[in-house]
């Protein structure tokens, strides 16, 4: 009677495994010299396995594509605040409607993030339920806008800032004051217009 099977007796199949061969132990063991390896190149060392993506050295496919696009590294980004944002802090008297509304005065009620980049640009959602005769400084303002606070007897003011002048009128506890920026280019245009309520039109007309 054989003995019973299980998993104390269980054997490999015969030629299931085989010994590995010892390579680099002379010629007669198949594996001598160059240890199967072939002669000089990458593939003789150790990490002779190739990134992922690797040609060879010429210039990788992802690299021969043609680009497209443009960046603008001159690209100004202003953070917009509403008409109906500040109505509604203003309601909840977050915001004092017999003082000028600023950009410090907006970031440090909390109607815009902390984080401003370039300056702050006011738009017009809302315009329809705006009644508070308020008046507005920021960077730039869209025309609806500003036709919808003079509307009701505010007013609206375009200021330019550079990096530094806007630190200064952000956190003046933290930076000492500055001279104002002088603006050029298309900014100087921009804030020398009266139809874009720019400070410097509105130096001209006193």
């Amino acid at each position: 009677m054989s003995a019973r099977f299980g998993l104390h007796n269980l054997t490999k199949i015969a030629g299931s495994t085989k010994e590995a061969i010892r390579v680099g132990r002379g010629r007669s063991s198949r594996r001598g010299k160059t240890a199967g390896r072939g002669h000089k190149g990458a593939g003789q060392h150790a990490s002779k396995r190739s990134p992922l993506l690797f040609e060879g050295g010429q210039t990788p496919f992802q690299k021969r594509q043609p680009k497209h696009g443009f960046h603008n590294p001159n690209k100004q980004i202003f953070d917009p605040i509403n008409l109906d944002t500040i109505s509604e802090f203003v309601e909840r008297g977050k915001l004092d409607a017999t003082k000028p509304i600023d950009m410090k005065a907006l970031r440090d009620s909390g109607a815009i993030g902390k984080q401003i980049k370039h300056g702050v640009k006011l738009l017009a959602r809302g315009n329809d339920k705006f009644i508070e005769p308020l008046h507005i400084e920021v960077s730039k303002a869209s025309k609806s806008a500003i036709s919808a606070v003079e509307r009701n007897g505010g007013s609206v003011t375009t200021v330019y800032h550079n990096q530094r002048t806007l630190q200064a009128h952000l956190k003046p506890e933290k930076y000492r004051p500055q001279k104002k920026a002088q603006p050029r280019g298309k900014d100087l245009a921009y804030y020398s217009s009266a139809e874009n309520r720019g400070y410097l039109a509105q130096k001209d007309s006193k």
